[in-house]
């Protein structure tokens, strides 16, 4: 009996004998359940893989972290992969989560929080090449970060990262 299994675009079929075989291509990748890690994704690269903030998912440069190809962060000095929130009038949580690259870690203000993902250490030189070195701050046991802030009358702001 011919099989009606026909091989496309994502897929393969082998046949073997009577039987079938069904082969899904696939583009994504799949990776331990450690969100918000920032991986090497080249000598100048990285990436971030995908968790959520207070439920929601972040951006790099407007690109949600969670979209394919994966958005990538290009380094270009030693500094941090930052995890920006802001904080939204009206709102009992900060929203709108951002991750990017800066060479320290901004302060807190009135309406930010920050918190540092990841330290990122260049060597080489110009000559002999470059490389970069990522130390994550995460723990690979901990799933979705949430973020609450209070304000305080002497004007001090906190943010709180679980």
């Amino acid at each position: 009996m011919p099989n009606s299994i026909q091989p496309g675009d994502g897929y393969t079929v082998n046949n073997f004998g009577g039987a079938a075989s069904l082969s899904i291509d696939s583009q994504v990748q799949f990776y331990p359940d450690v969100p918000l890690t920032v991986q090497s994704a080249g000598s100048d690269k990285i990436y971030i893989i995908p968790g959520s903030v207070n439920q929601l998912i972040p951006t790099v440069d407007g690109t949600y972290i969670d979209a394919l190809p994966r958005p990538t962060i290009t380094l270009s000095a030693t500094g941090y992969i930052i995890l920006r929130v802001e904080r939204v009038a009206n709102q009992p949580f900060p929203n709108n989560p951002v991750i990017y690259y800066n060479a320290t870690i901004p302060a807190d203000t009135t309406t930010y929080g920050y918190f540092a993902l990841a330290s990122v250490t260049k060597t080489g030189s110009a000559a002999t090449g470059y490389s970069y070195s990522i130390a994550s701050f995460r723990s690979p046991l901990i799933g979705a970060v949430h973020v609450s802030r209070a304000s305080f009358s002497s004007g001090v702001n906190h943010y709180w990262w679980a």
